[in-house]
Parts: structure tokens; sequence; C-alpha cells
């Protein structure tokens, strides 16, 4: 069977098993240029070109001097294909100075917006070039068996836990990724085969980013001194990761309703029941109760949970702090989670400069 078919073959069969594109929904795709983007815009087109509308969104990050000209390579496919297109051009060092995040995190956000907006065009009937209203659509982008592998590895090297070995999810709400289950080797072939040329971003060949060291030396080792199908297997071994994390946050989420009660003054978590409770589950029960107090887990690591845990066999009155500005109390039957809200706005004057006045 030739890569054409092979390659198609394998993304239908992903996306049937995963229910991941719904009868006669809208298809936004992610196309940034490169061979694993415009593969999976060819290959969806191909497949289901007849049964869902299929659009293109490109999100221009104004970072690299090739920019420009990415982003009119893919318009350009795109009209010889009769493709509905839309560009968005984004300041990433803006959002990333604004936000106080990375510029790939920045990066990232910024394109998610690009295809949110997409989806809400799509459905208000003002996408270019598409006249009808499509009320439900998906989001697909062009993840690969590779990025599945270096995500994997580093998120083990993080120290991320189960959820962060479960690699990249195949689904997450509206958001679908159709190449989980092919190579990199494979979109590029795909493309070869049928003499369409991709563009490459220069900034993913060297070895100035984690992620880019661990694609170029790590993995290709594994390939090649301990097995040469490391890749397939630890992306099988990501899917069973995938379906354990499935199975134990239904039970966190269980648990989460019968033990803990979320009041104006805190979240009180009952003792005696979450002693009885295995470590692994209770511990990340404490993880979920601590995003919930503050809105969000970035920075709360397992030396915290392990800390909030111990608190559980301790007296009343004990208390610690944690990340956040969260204080834990004991106090009788329940631990209680709150923000110290005068610490919080105080460290907020701070970063503004203090009041006027």
């Amino acid at each position: 069977m030739d890569i054409i078919k092979n390659t198609e073959k394998q993304i239908a069969a992903h996306t049937a098993e995963n229910g991941m594109l719904p009868e006669g929904c809208g298809i936004v795709a992610g196309v940034s240029g490169g061979a694993d983007s415009l593969c999976m815009l060819l290959a969806l087109v191909s497949l289901y070109g007849k049964e869902h509308r299929i659009c293109a969104v490109h999100v221009n990050h104004n970072i690299r001097t090739e920019a420009a000209e990415d982003e009119a390579y893919v318009k350009k496919i795109c009209m010889e294909r009769d493709i509905p297109f839309m560009s968005c051009s984004v300041d990433v060092a803006a959002r990333a100075a604004g936000d106080g995040i990375s510029s790939e995190e920045a990066g990232r956000r910024l394109r998610y917006e690009a295809f949110d907006d997409a989806v809400k065009r799509l459905a208000e009937g003002r996408f270019p070039g598409v006249a009808e209203k499509v009320p439900v659509s998906r989001i697909c982008v062009a993840h690969t068996m590779d990025d599945n592998a270096e995500t994997m590895l580093l998120n083990l090297f993080r120290g991320t836990g189960l959820k962060g070995l479960a690699g990249i999810p195949a689904m997450r709400g509206n958001v679908v990724r159709p190449l989980l289950v092919i190579s990199r080797e494979m979109t590029e072939g795909y493309l070869n085969a049928q003499g369409i040329p991709y563009c490459t971003d220069i900034t993913n060949e060297g070895d100035d980013y984690t992620r880019n060291r661990i694609r170029h030396k790590l993995l290709p080792a594994a390939k090649e001194c301990i097995n040469e199908r490391a890749m397939e297997h630890m992306n099988e071994t990501s899917l069973q990761l995938s379906e354990a994390e499935d199975f134990i946050s239904e039970v966190i989420a269980e648990k989460y309703t019968e033990m803990i009660t979320e009041k104006d003054d805190g979240i009180y978590i009952w003792r005696k029941e979450f002693r009885e409770l295995h470590p692994y589950i209770a511990k990340r029960l404490l993880l979920k109760a601590m995003e919930r107090t503050c809105g969000r887990a970035r920075d709360i690591s397992s030396v915290h949970m392990n800390a909030l845990y111990g608190l559980f066999s301790k007296g009343r009155g004990k208390r610690l702090d944690l990340p956040y500005f969260i204080t834990a109390s004991v106090k009788d039957r329940y631990v209680v989670l709150s923000v110290d809200t005068e610490k919080e706005l105080g460290k907020n004057k701070m970063r503004s400069g203090g009041s006027k006045g």
C-alpha cells in the first residue's frame, strides 16, 4: 500500500475510533505551512471534503523573517484547492510581556484564540468564503506521534506525574488531533509523494530549545540503540495512560462531591473520610481542591501536595501556607483551604507600585 493511502487510512481509523468528527460538523484546521499541518489539511479534504465544511486558519506569529512567505504559501495552497482560508497576525512578544509568560506559551494562547474566533465566525456565517452558518465545529491541530513522544519525555523530566506522562490527548473539548497515530516522517512522505512542498521552521533545526534536544538527540538515540519502534510503543503507552487518567479523573470527581464542600469562606474537606482514601487519589483530590481555591494549578508541586496531605493527621489549629496565598488549617472534622486575601492584595499593590494618594 503506498504512503498516501496508508497515511489516510490510519488518520481515518483514528478519527473514527475517537469520534472526532460528528456528522456534518465544520472543521477548522490550523495550518502553519509545515509538513504536519499541510498533510493534515490535505488528508482531511481527501477523506472528509464531501461530508464536512473544511476551513484553514493560519496564524502569523511575526517572529521569523519567513513568516510572511509561509502565510502566502498556505493561502496559495488553499486557493488552488478552493479551501476557505483565514489568516490572523499576532504580536507574540507583546502577549508574552503582558501575561508574564514565555514566547512559546504566548504563541500557543494566541493560536487557540484565533482558532476559537474562526469557530465563532463559522457558526455566525462570517468565515471568509463560507456563506452558510456551521453551528458545530472541531478545531484540528497537527500534533504527530513524534510530538507526543517528545511531550511524554519532557513531562517525565519535569516531573509532571501521570497526567503529564499521558502525553497529548487525542481530544480535549472541541480540539482534536487526527495525526497522533502517524509519524513526522509519514507526513513528509505523504506530501513528497504528491510533489507538494512545505515550509520549514529553522527554529526547529537547532538545539536551543529543550524540545529540540529531545527531538534531535534523545529520540533518535532511543530508536537506534534501544528499539526502532520506540515512538510507536510510547504512543501505545500514552493511550493506555490516557485511559487510566480518564478513569482516575472520574473517581476524583466523584470523591470531590462526596467529601468536599465549597463555601464562601473556603473549601472544607472531611478529615475522617479523606484519611481512608488511597494516597494517590487523596493527593490528586488535594490538587483539585487547591486549584479550585486559587483558580490555577501551575507551580503547585508534589512537595505542596505531600505537605498538605500530612496536615490531615495533625491536631486542631495546625496550619500550612501554600502557593498563591492558600492557607490550609485544621478545624475539628475538617481541613479548610482558603486564600489569604490580605497577603494577595498586598503583593498585587507591590507589583503595581503601591497605591496613590
